[in-house]
């Protein structure tokens, strides 16, 4: 992958951050309720499982981490 593509995958991890604090004004209420949860928690439930799966993705794609399995 090109120094631009692992650049691009790295700002991936500003996701997470965004979906959490940015979005929880929007989320801070307790119903709906989700999954029996109120939604500010269903919110946070989501954006951590968010967070688990760009981090694999970062992780996937990340040249360092290939080069210390060798």
């Amino acid at each position: 992958m090109k120094k631009r593509g692992i650049v691009m995958v790295k700002l991936l991890l500003i996701v997470p951050f965004i979906f959490i604090l940015a979005g929880m004004p929007f989320a801070n209420r307790i119903h709906p309720m989700v999954l029996g949860m109120p939604f500010n928690l269903f919110w946070v439930a989501a954006g951590i499982l968010l967070s688990t799966c760009i981090l694999a993705i970062v992780y996937h794609f990340d040249k360092q981490n290939k080069e210390e399995k060798q």
